[in-house]
């Protein structure tokens, strides 16, 4: 279809009638209140411009006519005519239009006419950019108009010099589309000149000649010149694309197809740990689980996809603590898991049915040893090396958006383009009805997106934090889509698994990869974040591409914005990109948003904890009473300083080493799995304990009649197997470890929130500081199966983990936990817990 007829099409389609009613419409804007007369002038404006393109005799001299008699009414009272920059602002771009046109009349500027024809233009463009809900381009195309005749800037008042008067005869789209496309081929033509370093090179040599002063200016007159030219092409090119959008008929968006009636699909959320297969709604990632064996998927076996055994990694439920007024959520649930164990599903070949246990060592060592150390390695046959991917990622990009060798191969290239650049499973998106689906895409709207939910557990009312209190309060993430690729394949039949394994063996051959598989498309997208993008990582891999929540537990414990995001994910996509001629400019700017935790409090709101917590147990009335409200602030501190789980019985004094600076801890309830981890201490927290050491100490040595108590101290002075940070039991003649429990409800009138929140501040602080991921999962406990760093297959040394301790005292700091110092209760009116003085000697 050309031009011609799409511009007469979308004539057809939109009536004046239909102008008039959406004009009209303009009354119902709740942010501004047109009145009648300014609604009636435009709907007759525009009206007569639209009858104007279809006039064929004086429709110039008939449309001039119209407008200047309408303006001549004056429908703008005087009370809207201030023509100001703050005046016109605080109204509607349509009505500041007509503002300019009605004082083009009222000064009688006769020689202006031609501007009121080309301001009526802009105003009828605008108003069939409305029908279409274009709104980018409707305010543009306003704003270029407005200001050109507003402003006395020569970067604006240029349009009117560059547009030609128009006849008094006729006019048409063609015409005036024909003098936009003009014009912009000038300025592009003018700015290539600017840009022309030959030429500016001449320039400057006969300039050169004169001083050195002339050159300077010359310089500068360059540099404008440029600006200028940078600035005026950016007004045509808005211009053109809205008069485009506005009269060129666009192609109806394709509509999702069904899906079949035995297959549900709904949003994809991480928090649901039902089966990944395509049978139901939740066949979001990658080979987490083994395919069924009723599905279609699975039957074909002749290709590279069933060459290797079926395997899960599954989970055993994690034991988690309970306490009386506290709820164990999702977070605490997935961070309690044990490492996975593998299970084997449906077997290709009996050999390796009878070979379970040497396929295991096979599993662990052969694949997966070199993998599980971070190592980028390319002997890995899992991966692809980079130049693969990207030889990859051009064929698919090509073979997609251009006709191939058969229609079948370009819908085979842009499922697997689309696996590739999202991490979609391709046996998804060969279900009807799956691509498009509303739970999961995006595409009413002018940017097609998917979109995913964390499944962050919602917060329950608080009687002392507030929403402002808090780091993230959302858990979706976006990942923008090719407008493009989405139509093509809404538009045609979905291919099946042979076309897909017929194409996928035609890559290979082409390329000479013979490990390339559709598994290995799959991943991708996760491969390059976090090998090969820089500067990031695993952990914006598994964000972005919906690693299921149990492997992936820190998703749950950080907090990143929106934008920072966006910005990895187009970085990869650059990698990807780098051999073919991709086009990224559909992954713009993003609406800001913080994602992650949803209980990770800000450090200002954390910093007033603290300060609430040290006039708490200032306020101790008793001695007992200072030395439960001490041990409880002292318990805080040591959470907040190693960010371990807030469990019962935490640092055991045989596991702490104060002259060295280290804590192992193995912080799950089972102790029966070997879990232990090292976290380093920073000074400020060796200060602190310490000092409660000789709290203890001094509490023995005042109460000595309190046999059980001092026998208990004794022990913790000895260091051996007895936790460090005691409460004072009800009678106050034992002392008992300190729960979770205890802690809440000691503090729930200063924070209303389960302790666990220490956890998740600790991380993202980490974070903050630019811990390296691979720290930060070390000491937090959040390391893959077997990347423990008392592990078999680690890669990290003692001397790095201790390099954690400088960020742990940079929050230490920060909090003002630098500052607290511990003193024994003597009188009844004592401060126990008070600032210290700057005195570095002390310390």
């Amino acid at each position: 279809m050309t031009q011609n007829n799409n511009a007469s099409s979308s004539q057809q389609q939109i009536s004046s009638e239909n102008l008039r009613k959406t004009i009209s419409a303009l009354k119902n804007d709740e942010s501004f209140d047109y009145p009648e007369t300014v609604i009636e002038a435009i709907s007759t404006i525009v009206s007569a411009m639209h009858n104007s393109y279809q006039s064929e005799e004086n429709a110039i001299a008939d449309l001039s006519k119209t407008i200047i008699q309408t303006l001549q009414e004056r429908p703008v009272a005087d009370q809207y005519m201030q023509i100001t920059r703050k005046a016109l602002a605080q109204k509607p771009l349509i009505f500041q239009l007509l503002i300019l046109m009605q004082d083009i009349v009222s000064r009688q500027w006769l020689d202006h006419s031609s501007r009121l024809i080309w301001l009526a233009i802009a105003q009828h463009t605008a108003a069939l950019l409305i029908v279409s809900d274009r709104k980018t381009d409707t305010n543009n195309v306003l704003m270029q108009f407005k200001m050109a005749q507003f402003s006395a800037s020569p970067r604006r008042t240029w349009l009117w010099d560059t547009l030609p008067g128009i006849a008094q005869t006729e006019i048409n789209i063609e015409r005036v589309l024909s003098v936009f496309d003009g014009i912009l081929k000038q300025q592009k033509s003018a700015l290539d000149l600017l840009n022309n370093k030959q030429s500016i090179h001449i320039e400057e040599k006969k300039v050169a000649k004169d001083n050195s002063d002339a050159k300077a200016k010359h310089k500068e007159k360059i540099k404008k010149a440029k600006s200028d030219a940078k600035a005026k092409l950016s007004q045509i090119e808005k211009i053109t694309t809205a008069y485009q959008n506005a009269h060129v008929l666009q192609k109806p968006r394709p509509k999702r197809k069904k899906p079949p009636k035995n297959i549900k699909i709904k949003a994809i959320n991480l928090a649901d740990n039902t089966s990944t297969s395509p049978l139901d709604s939740t066949a979001t990632s990658h080979n987490w689980n083994t395919t069924p064996s009723n599905d279609t998927w699975s039957r074909i076996r002749d290709d590279i996809e069933h060459s290797a055994t079926a395997v899960d990694l599954a989970f055993l439920d994690p034991n988690t603590e309970i306490y009386e007024g506290l709820t164990t959520n999702f977070e605490e649930h997935i961070d309690h898991y044990e490492p996975p164990y593998v299970s084997y599903g449906e077997y290709p070949n009996p050999l390796i049915k009878n070979s379970i246990p040497l396929q295991t060592i096979d599993l662990s060592l052969q694949q997966n040893y070199m993998s599980q150390r971070n190592l980028a390695l390319n002997s890995n046959t899992r991966l692809l090396s980079v130049a693969g991917y990207q030889a990859l990622f051009a064929a698919l990009n090509q073979d997609s958006s251009t006709l191939p060798e058969s229609e079948t191969h370009k819908t085979c290239a842009g499922i697997l383009l689309l696996s590739m650049i999202t991490g979609l499973p391709v046996k998804s998106l060969l279900i009807s009805g799956y691509i498009g689906h509303p739970g999961i895409f995006n595409i009413e709207s002018k940017r097609y997106y998917i979109r995913h939910s964390l499944g962050i557990t919602k917060r329950s009312t608080s009687q002392t934090l507030a929403k402002k209190d808090y780091e993230n309060n959302s858990d979706t993430i976006k990942v923008p889509l090719p407008v493009w690729l989405i139509d093509n394949l809404l538009d045609c039949e979905l291919p099946e698994k042979k076309d897909i394994t017929t194409y996928l063996a035609t890559l290979r051959s082409s390329f000479g990869l013979p490990y390339l598989s559709i598994n290995r498309i799959e991943t991708a997208l996760h491969v390059v974040l976090s090998r090969y993008t820089p500067n990031c990582h695993a952990h914006i891999a598994d964000l972005i591409c919906r690693t299921p929540a149990p492997h992936a537990p820190a998703m749950y414990y950080s907090s990143h914005t929106s934008e920072m995001i966006i910005a990895h994910y187009k970085s990869a996509l650059s990698v990807f990109s780098s051999l073919s001629g991709f086009d990224l400019n559909y992954i713009t700017p993003w609406h800001k948003y913080t994602v992650g935790s949803g209980f990770a409090l800000k450090l200002e709101t954390v910093r007033n904890i603290i300060d609430k917590f040290k006039v708490w147990a200032d306020q101790s009335t008793n001695d007992d009473e200072h030395f439960n409200r001490t041990s409880i602030l002292v318990w805080f501190i040591f959470c907040l300083l190693t960010g371990v789980r807030p469990n019962n019985g935490l640092g055991k004094m045989y596991n702490i080493d104060l002259d060295m600076g280290w804590l192992e801890i193995n912080d799950k309830p089972v102790k029966k799995v070997k879990s232990d981890r090292l976290i380093p201490l920073c000074p400020t927290l060796i200060r602190h304990l310490i000092g409660y050491r000789n709290y203890l100490i001094d509490y023995q040595i005042k109460h000595q009649t309190k046999h059980d108590i001092s026998a208990t101290i004794d022990d913790i002075r000895l260091g051996n197997d007895e936790a460090l940070l005691k409460l004072l039991s009800e009678s106050t003649f034992i002392l008992k470890d300190i729960k979770r429990g205890d802690a809440y409800h000691m503090t729930k009138e200063i924070i209303d929130a389960n302790p666990y929140w220490t956890r998740h501040f600790v991380r993202t602080q980490l974070e903050r500081h630019g811990v390296q991921l691979l720290l930060i999962n070390t000491v937090i406990g959040h390391e893959k199966a077997r990347q423990e760093v008392l592990g078999r297959f680690s890669s990290t040394s003692k001397a790095n983990i201790k390099r954690v301790a400088s960020a742990f005292e940079q929050i230490a700091e920060q909090l003002g936990l630098t500052d607290i110092k511990i003193d024994n209760y003597t009188l009844p009116n004592h401060v126990g817990i008070r600032l210290a003085e700057v005195d570095h000697a002390n310390r």
